[in-house]
């Protein structure tokens, strides 16, 4: 699937600071997150919507997330932060 387009990734620019902000995630490169050098977390764009996947806990593939809403956003941050800090753990 394509990466959203530099307009689209300025539209979630509170989303993107709160993903930078958390432990251990670096942005490899715009809307594309990591954690020890393996991808976390790849913004993606499909038929005009934006979506997230997420490494899933363990590793085993990745979940989907959309982020239409503020509500998508939080739930995706807020496990962004616990499964970061699950890898931290290992």
């Amino acid at each position: 699937m394509p990466r959203p387009d530099d307009d689209t990734l300025k539209t979630l620019l509170p989303l993107l600071r709160q993903l930078r902000e958390i432990k251990g995630v670096r942005e490899a490169r715009p809307g594309a997150f990591t954690v020890r050098g393996a991808s976390f977390i790849n913004l993606q764009a499909e038929a005009g919507q934006v979506w997230a996947e997420m490494k899933k806990a363990g590793g085993a593939g990745f979940d989907r997330y959309p982020l239409a809403t503020p509500p998508e956003h939080r739930k995706l941050v807020d496990d962004a932060r616990r499964r970061a800090a699950a890898l931290d753990d290992e």
